[in-house]
């Protein structure tokens, strides 16, 4: 996209804005491959090594109580919890980015323009990227997790026999059920994060670069537009339809979160399509609507954030009980442990 007016006084915050946040991506996920990937790597190594020592100091850094509010959890229920979200996300921008590819692709302006499809393909690169990262990541923690547990259980030992324990079928089924309803609970509030990573992504960079572009066509509506604000409402309404575009893609990749965003619009008597952004371009400028086609209700993501997180580990405590057969955490004691 061009920019119409602008200068490199006007433009230089935006790229320092933008250049801030591209640092940041690249240290998070610096951070997640040097110490995520290899810690779990090492505890996996310790927990399958069969000496006593290295096998009881992993146990205990897994069971590492980490607390959020009043919910205690262990270190290998929240790292596990954690790579699953990212490698759910992840997979969802790398599809965006391959669609993205294919429709610019099918277009001349696609053709033409060589720095949006190098773009494009960074973003394809990244996303498939880090969605292996975190599967990587999400396998080294479950296998932790598991191992650790057969530690706890003592069913995986150096030189002790493992005594049969009790197993309860009504616990498992229970459990089981509680871990899908979790999980079902978690689409909800994914919809929406999804929804917020994908504006990030594909919206609000092209909304940054469209800013300083405002310059004389502040006043300017769609339909009344003259000179080079033509072209500068045009972008804005290629903005908006994009933003719809995200709204539609994160909702048909959540069920639960489809409908629950439909009854959410309906209760606003809001429909989103091509009909709402028209009415908008004949109530608001260009530019105001260009100042809001990212916006978001802070509040509701950080309570979304939060229920997802309570969901998801909610469901892999209620599956890890189905696995054990139990009630509750029972610390099992062989036979040969208790004679001893």
């Amino acid at each position: 996209s061009s920019h119409f007016g602008s200068s490199n006084s006007s433009s230089k915050p935006v790229c320092t804005h933008r250049q801030g946040g591209v640092r940041f991506n690249r240290m998070s996920w610096a951070i997640f491959v040097y110490t995520v990937l290899p810690t779990g790597a090492l505890l996996i190594a310790m927990l399958a090594s069969g000496q006593a020592l290295a096998m009881s100091v992993a146990s205990k850094v897994l069971s590492t109580p980490i607390r959020v509010g009043s919910l205690q959890l262990s270190l290998a229920v929240f790292m596990t919890a954690i790579c699953g979200s990212l490698a759910a996300i992840s997979y969802a921008g790398l599809c965006r980015s391959e669609q993205r590819m294919a429709q610019i692709g099918d277009t001349a302006f696609g053709a033409v323009n060589l720095h949006l499809s190098e773009q494009q393909q960074r973003y394809y690169f990244a996303w498939g990227r880090n969605y292996y990262l975190t599967l990587l990541g999400l396998a080294l923690w479950l296998m932790a997790w598991r191992l650790k547990c057969l530690v706890d259980s003592q069913q995986l030992q150096t030189a002790r026999a493992v005594a049969k324990r009790p197993v309860s079928i009504i616990a498992r089924i229970v459990y089981t059920l509680l871990g899908a309803l979790a999980f079902l609970a978690a689409d909800v509030p994914l919809c929406r994060i999804n929804y917020n990573v994908q504006l990030a992504t594909f919206v609000s960079p092209r909304k940054a670069r469209l800013l300083p572009s405002i310059g004389t066509c502040e006043g300017a509506y769609l339909g009344s537009a003259a000179g080079p604000c033509i072209d500068f409402c045009d972008e804005v309404k290629a903005l908006s339809q994009e933003r719809l575009a995200t709204i539609q893609f994160a909702r048909n990749w959540h069920i639960l979160g489809r409908f629950a965003a439909q009854i959410f619009d309906d209760a606003r008597g809001v429909e989103q399509g091509e009909q709402r952004i028209q009415e908008l371009f004949q109530k608001k400028t260009c530019a105001q609507v260009l100042k809001s086609v990212d916006k978001s209700n802070q509040s509701v993501n950080i309570m979304c954030i939060i229920f997802a997180g309570v969901s998801i580990i909610g469901a892999f405590v209620s599956l890890s009980n189905a696995y054990e057969g139990s009630w509750g955490y029972r610390q099992g004691v062989s036979n040969v442990a208790k004679s001893e």
